[in-house]
């Protein structure tokens, strides 16, 4: 009876060749011991014979699924191949491989990459030819949780010592299983970084991209980085860089690579083709968290809008179901592609909101209308910095009418505007002033993602006056103060603007120092700690002067 099957390059086998190795496919292994040696020296002649290495994947009960020619180079083939619901979690499968001239004993990261996709219980290497003892070297590998690298060495030997060894049934749980104990719900995420030369830099732009990873509800794993000057045009990172970090998301049995740097569609596809894994960059990223935070329907509309307006030239077709033509009675020439027709449908769709969206900002500019009496101020800054808690605490809202606040990046998008009453020193009636809090800035704001909220960021545009909130308790504010600054400059904004120092209470007093030789006339204030808002109402009664207010307008 067939039990295994013959994969990988056979194109151009002779007759003769195909049938040997059929036949070494049919040969069923000890339940003693971990192979036959016997078939495994024949095996070794048709690797010397064809030049090729040969692999071996064999079950439990000894019988070979699957013999696969030539070197491990990508994974799909070989889990295609192998029968069964549980080839991918390994089961008691074991790794045999006999490697042709030139080959090491230990694998190479590819090779590596492709055995821990398998996730056999032991992985046994020897060489295609005997040294002069007339002894088969042989190694013995299985992962190691933690281990770097993953297939570390559990015997070195003659072939036929290691033969004799008991099944891998006997032996430890592989990685996955540890993996599996750890209880860790959610999305394992391996970080991609190119790095710059500054180490603190470095460490800030990594621990950014980590709270993204986290906002998204995944679970960052690991850092792979790179420090170099100049990117490769086809993968940004080295090719070298890119198989340590293939082989490192098998290690931490990562199930999605995101990188720190935008990708060209040919960019994201050369490196899911060399990680064999779903890759998603930064603004993609960030694009799935505003689609998971949008609340409101103006603000679903916008996320729409971005995410196609991104997707639409990463629009490829995959397999045969988008690469069809259509055609029929009637039609001329060759018809069109299911491809071309996704991309005019979202085409059409991109339209619709585009009206959807100008829409909104015309309601949005008659609301305005409707408070023309009012001075406007509006909130703005750095994700996470504590504009919504500023705004609660200056308002008074709570309960229900409190904006939401939370320790997390980008957890508001809709714009929110409260009327507060700023106090009078005289003792007199309290001025009112509205206060709108705005969606926060980033580091690269995806342009798709600018575009689709211009109507949001409006609100800022037309405030009379805009209040840059910071997080001193966090050490790159300085840097997340110029970005806000280019964002702004950017739209075209021209207010005027006044730096307001957030958390007060959780930061040193270099930094209070520091924020006053930036800003002499910043505002110190803790949102959460009800320290210098008193102050800050006081301030705010006499800025913007009406006559900058109006100047810049």
């Amino acid at each position: 009876m067939k039990q295994g099957s013959l994969a990988g390059r056979t194109t151009g086998l002779r007759p003769a060749q195909r049938r040997r190795l059929e036949r070494l496919c049919h040969r069923r292994h000890p339940e003693a011991g971990l192979a036959e040696q016997l078939c495994l020296e024949r095996l070794a002649d048709a690797s010397d014979d064809l030049e090729l290495p040969l692999t071996l994947v064999v079950d439990s009960r000894g019988l070979c699924r699957l013999l696969w020619v030539g070197p491990l180079q990508q994974s799909g083939g070989l889990l295609e191949k192998l029968p069964g619901s549980q080839r991918r979690q390994g089961s008691d499968l074991r790794l045999i491989t006999c490697c042709s001239r030139g080959m090491a004993l230990t694998p190479g990261p590819q090779e590596g990459v492709v055995g821990l996709d398998l996730d056999p219980r032991l992985w046994l290497r020897y060489s295609n030819r005997p040294d002069r003892g007339g002894q088969w070297p042989a190694l013995l590998l299985q992962t190691a949780p933690g281990a770097n690298p993953p297939w570390q060495p559990v015997e070195e030997g003659p072939l036929d010592q290691l033969c004799a060894l008991p099944p891998p049934t006997a032996a430890a749980a592989p990685a996955g299983a540890a993996a599996a104990e750890s209880g860790e719900r959610g999305e394992r995420v391996l970080l991609l970084a190119l790095t710059p030369g500054d180490r603190a830099a470095a460490q800030r732009q990594i621990a950014e991209l980590e709270g993204l990873v986290r906002s998204a509800g995944a679970i960052p794993v690991g850092v792979v980085e790179q420090r170099r000057s100049q990117v490769a045009p086809q993968t940004i990172w080295g090719e070298g860089k890119v198989a340590e970090a293939a082989l490192e998301a098998r290690r931490l049995r990562a199930t999605l690579v995101v990188t720190d740097r935008e990708l060209t569609p040919v960019q994201g596809r050369n490196l899911e083709r060399l990680l064999d894994l779903p890759v998603s960059d930064r603004s993609e990223l960030i694009l799935d968290i505003f689609a998971q935070r949008a609340g409101s329907a103006a603000g679903r509309l916008q996320v729409e809008l971005a995410q196609l307006r991104y997707r639409l030239p990463r629009l490829l077709g995959r397999g045969r179901s988008l690469s069809r033509q259509g055609g029929g009675i009637g039609t001329r020439g060759p018809g069109e592609t299911q491809l071309e027709k996704d991309r005019r449908a979202i085409a059409r769709r991109i339209e619709r909101l585009q009206r959807d969206v100008r829409q909104l900002g015309e309601h949005r500019a008659r609301l305005r209308q409707g408070r023309r009496g009012l001075r406007h101020l509006a909130l703005v800054g750095y994700t996470n910095a504590g504009k919504s808690s500023l705004l609660n605490a200056l308002s008074r809202s709570q309960g229900r009418q409190a904006v939401l606040a939370a320790n997390q990046l980008f957890a508001t998008l809709d714009p929110t505007t409260r009327r507060i009453e700023l106090p009078d020193p005289a003792g007199g009636a309290g001025e009112p002033v509205l206060l709108t809090d705005t969606v926060g800035f980033i580091r690269d704001l995806p342009p798709p993602l600018v575009e689709a909220f211009r109507s949001t960021l409006e609100e800022t545009l037309a405030a009379d006056g805009l209040l840059l909130v910071v997080d001193l308790s966090d050490p790159s504010w300085p840097e997340q103060l110029r970005t806000v600054h280019t964002i702004l400059n950017t739209l075209g904004s021209g207010a005027p603007r006044r730096l307001v120092a957030n958390q007060i209470d959780r930061c040193d007093a270099a930094e209070l120092e520091r924020a006053r030789a930036l800003e002499a006339d910043a505002l110190f204030v803790s949102a959460t700690g009800d320290l210098g808002l008193q102050h800050l109402r006081q301030s705010l009664r006499t800025w913007p002067p009406p006559a900058a207010s109006a100047g810049e307008k």
